[in-house]
C-alpha cells in the first residue's frame, strides 16, 4: 500500500527540499519505488533531480504550448486517470525516484484554476491514480499554508515539519499544529497523522542549542523528534552540485542523522528497518 509524506513548514530555509531529497533517495536505496511531488513554486527538488525545464516567456503566459507537461496541468487540468498522470511524472537521476515536477510556470497555476475548481481534493485524486505504482510519494511543499499545502495535506498520511533551532518559533509550529487540526476536522481526514518536528542544520554541541532544546521538549513535548539533522557542508553541495546523497558522501553526518529520522519516523516495514539499521551501524 503506498504511504504519502508531506514535509511541511510555512517558513523557509528550514530544509523542507533537503529532506525531501534525501527522505525519497533513502527510501530508493532500501528498494522502494519513490514518486517525488514538487509543490514548490521554486522548484529546488526538480532542479537538483533534473527535472526541471525552464519555460520562455510565451508558454509562461501561455501564448505557446509548454515544453514540459508538469504539476501545472495536474492543478489546472484536473488530472486524474492513469493516462493523464503518466504524462506529466518524469524520469530522475536517482534510479527508483521518479518525479511530478515544477517549474515557473508554478506562479500561473492559481491564475488558471476557476473559483469552482479550487478544490483541496484535487492533488490526492491524482494521487489515487497511480498510487499502485509506487510504494512512497514524497511531496515537497512550499513556505505557507496556502492552497497547495491544503492539497498536500488532505492527500496525505503523514506529514513531518522541519525546524531551524535558531528561527524556531514555538508559536509558529503550534499554528501549524492548530491548522493541521482543524484541517482534519473539517474534511474527516482520518489517515492523516502529524509525525513530529526536528531540527535541522543542528550545532547540538553548543549550550545555547541544548538549552533551547529543553525549552521546547517542554513546550512539545512527543512532537519533537529525537533526532536533529546536523550542520553538514555535504549538503550544500548535494544542493549546489545536484549530486544524489549516496552518491556524493556516505560519510556525510546528516545523512547518519537522515537514517536515523526515518527509522524514528516508523513508518518501514520490518525488512526495511533491518536494512537501514545496518547501514547506519
Amino acid at each position: 500500500m503506498c504511504k504519502v509524506l508531506s514535509v511541511i513548514n510555512n517558513k523557509g530555509g528550514v530544509g523542507k527540499t533537503t529532506t525531501t531529497l534525501i527522505i525519497s533517495e533513502l527510501l530508493a536505496y532500501l528498494g522502494f519505488r519513490v514518486l517525488v511531488i514538487d509543490l514548490d513554486g521554486q522548484s529546488n527538488a526538480s532542479v537538483t533531480l533534473h527535472a526541471y525545464v525552464e519555460e520562455p516567456i510565451s508558454g509562461v503566459t501561455g501564448r505557446t504550448a509548454p515544453l514540459q507537461e508538469n504539476i501545472f496541468e495536474v492543478f489546472v487540468d484536473r488530472l486524474k486517470t492513469p493516462a493523464d498522470i503518466s504524462k506529466v511524472v518524469k524520469a530522475t537521476n536517482i534510479q527508483g525516484i521518479e518525479i511530478i515536477p515544477s517549474n515557473n510556470r508554478f506562479e500561473n497555476i492559481e491564475k488558471n484554476l476557476e473559483d469552482c475548481y479550487r478544490s483541496p481534493f484535487i492533488l490526492s485524486r491524482a494521487i489515487k491514480a497511480v498510487c499502485n505504482d509506487y510504494d512512497f510519494i514524497v511531496i515537497d511543499n512550499s513556505p505557507a499554508m496556502n492552497f497547495f499545502t491544503l492539497n498536500s495535506i488532505v492527500a496525505s498520511n503523514y506529514i513531518i515539519t522541519p525546524v531551524r533551532v535558531e528561527d524556531y518559533s514555538k508559536k509558529g509550529v503550534k499554528q501549524i499544529l492548530d491548522k493541521l487540526n482543524q484541517i482534519k476536522d473539517e474534511y474527516d481526514l482520518e489517515q492523516v497523522n502529524f509525525l513530529g518536528v526536528f531540527i535541522t542544520q543542528a550545532e547540538s554541541r553548543t549550550n545555547a542549542f541544548k538549552e533551547r532544546i529543553k525549552d521546547y521538549e517542554s513546550e512539545i513535548g512527543d512532537k519533537l523528534f529525537s533526532t536533529c539533522i546536523r550542520r553538514d557542508t555535504k549538503i550544500e553541495q548535494m544542493e549546489s552540485k545536484h549530486i544524489p546523497m549516496l552518491e556524493l558522501s556516505t560519510e556525510s553526518n546528516a545523512l547518519v542523522d537522515y537514517c536515523n529520522l526515518l527509522l524514528e519516523m516508523d513508518i518501514l516495514p520490518e525488512s526495511a528497518q533491518e536494512l537501514l539499521m545496518r547501514s547506519v551501524s
